[in-house]
């Protein structure tokens, strides 16, 4: 469980520092963002990591 528990942090923290560096990829990202404003940030986080026009 704990390895899992790891790739997804990873996957979190990949994706946020990608989002940060690129102004575009973030604005993206508020995209989708709008589309899923009910779920948790780092929900909504994960999700554009996998799937980025969800």
């Amino acid at each position: 469980m704990a390895r899992k528990y790891d790739e997804i942090k990873w996957l979190a923290q990949a994706t946020a520092q990608d989002l940060s560096a690129d102004t575009e990829k973030w604005k993206g990202f508020l995209t989708t963002a709008g589309r899923l404003y009910r779920y948790p940030f780092m929900d909504q986080l994960l999700i554009y990591a996998q799937r980025p026009d969800a």
